[in-house]
């Protein structure tokens, strides 16, 4: 069974919702489990710093010293080996068309998160999802239709008519309103 640990976004800020977060991604890993941080939807030149940070807070929140962290490759087949030989995929938010686009690449992708730990935060929920509402585009897409689900990350109360037109755009599915530095979990 695989776990999807889905986040609204805004996962650097210092608050107790992230901090459950973070060891949300940690409970249950086995010993020296293996973490892929996938940042393909950021540029390039920041995965280091953001793949360091991560890092440094799912240590510190967790309390967990054993844990193997591992850098995505930007090369697809050294990607989906990476893939194979980890726990947790961690997939972070940024810029959805940039994730999307090189996640629809990977030959049976939802076949890979087969029983692991998946988080994804903001852009990294979206391409998980069926059906999803951008702010950046303020726009109904598609993402790769791994979780049968619609979601709405970045949400507030603001924003309730744009959560209507997605609950009634096309078949009728879960419906995932996410605040930033809130998360649901969902087992599949």
């Amino acid at each position: 069974m695989s776990k999807f640990i889905l986040h609204g976004g805004a996962t650097r800020i210092d608050s107790a919702s992230n901090s459950n977060f973070f060891q949300e991604i940690a409970k249950d890993l086995p010993l020296n489990a293996i973490i892929l941080g996938v940042y393909f939807a950021c540029l390039e030149d920041t995965w280091d710093e953001r793949f360091n940070f991560f890092k440094e807070r799912l240590i510190k929140e967790s309390g967990r010293k054993d844990l193997q962290f591992i850098l995505a490759k930007k090369d697809l087949s050294e990607f989906v080996d990476q893939t194979k030989k980890t726990d947790v995929i961690y997939l972070h938010g940024g810029e959805t068309p940039l994730l999307k686009e090189a996640l629809s690449k990977v030959d049976n992708f939802a076949e890979l998160l087969r029983d692991k730990v998946v988080a994804g935060s903001s852009a990294g929920v979206y391409v998980l999802s069926k059906y999803y509402y951008s702010n950046d585009y303020n726009d109904i897409f598609e993402g790769l239709n791994i979780l049968p689900i619609k979601s709405f990350c970045h949400y507030n109360d603001s924003k309730k008519d744009k959560l209507e037109l997605l609950k009634k755009y096309k078949e009728d599915l879960p419906v995932y309103a996410i605040p930033e530095e809130k998360f649901f979990v969902i087992e599949k």
